[in-house]
């Protein structure tokens, strides 16, 4: 019935500066990632680094500021659990997560080109 209403688009500036910084936050943080001598925190922060570069790369085909906050929150959930599955040393979904995180980032310029596969709508 309202299939339109109360949908806000994401300005490209917006989404642009999102992109960068979050790719930026990421290269930092696998920069930093030989300085820990444990191999859990090691991984944990090259995988944080991942879902941001995943968020910062999807950014800019998300069309609406809902669908933008849906990835962000997606990104905390995918955060918390790397940590999860990396501390218990659960290292089949930390490799599972690795492939998945990265792969729904890269379905949004398919969802933006073919508008018919919904993500984060």
């Amino acid at each position: 019935m309202a299939t339109g209403m109360g949908r806000y688009e994401v300005p490209k500036s917006i989404a642009g500066l999102a992109f960068v910084v979050f790719w930026a936050i990421a290269i930092v943080l696998w920069c930093f990632v030989g300085s820990f001598s444990d191999p859990a925190t090691r991984g944990f922060i090259a995988d944080i680094g991942i879902v941001f570069a995943s968020v910062g790369f999807a950014a800019p085909f998300i069309g609406s500021r809902s669908g933008f906050v849906r990835s962000l929150i997606f990104g905390l959930i995918s955060i918390a659990l790397f940590a999860l599955t990396g501390y218990l040393g659960l290292t089949g979904l930390v490799y599972g997560l690795r492939l998945l995180v990265p792969f729904f980032a890269l379905l949004m310029p398919l969802n933006r080109l073919l508008n018919g596969i919904k993500i984060f709508a």
